[in-house]
């Protein structure tokens, strides 16, 4: 994957439902080239599928967790669309201090939780990180879902 399908992919997370006119604008490209880009990431198995994103979707990931990341140098716009196309990434947030940026990740297991962390520490720029595991949810934002019944 080049730097424009991660680009399309992060888009496309934000809001499935974009028309490829919209798309090609945004991206400033040709909509031929972005409905070829999509045909060759959906026919690879990059792109599975798209779907609507309910409010009780993270019941479904019971693996919850927070990362902090520090990039090295100028590399926060190409670290932050790396990140931004993997689904497991459910938000990305800038930040003050010793840290660039703070990941909240939901996986539906620990392998797969196990897995992110290296694709992640993997990416290039990324100079640290510290991962916390979230253990229950004591209070949530009004219609950000309900605290876990554990």
């Amino acid at each position: 994957m080049d730097e424009l399908d991660l680009n399309l992919i992060s888009i496309l997370r934000s809001d499935g439902r974009r028309s490829v006119s919209d798309l090609a604008t945004d991206l400033k490209v040709s909509r031929a080239t972005v409905r070829s880009r999509m045909e060759r990431l959906t026919g690879s198995g990059e792109i599975l599928g798209f779907t609507a994103v309910l409010r009780d979707d993270w019941r479904d990931l019971p693996v919850r967790a927070i990362m902090l990341v520090e990039i090295a140098g100028r590399n926060t716009d190409p670290v932050t669309r790396t990140l931004s196309a993997m689904t497991e990434i459910r938000a990305i947030h800038s930040t003050n201090g010793k840290w660039d940026l703070v990941l909240e990740i939901a996986t539906h297991d620990l392998a797969s939780f196990d897995e992110v962390l290296n694709r992640i520490r993997m990416i290039e720029g990324i100079a640290s990180s510290e991962t916390n595991l979230l253990l229950s949810t004591r209070k949530s934002p009004a219609g950000a879902g309900r605290a876990r019944q554990d």
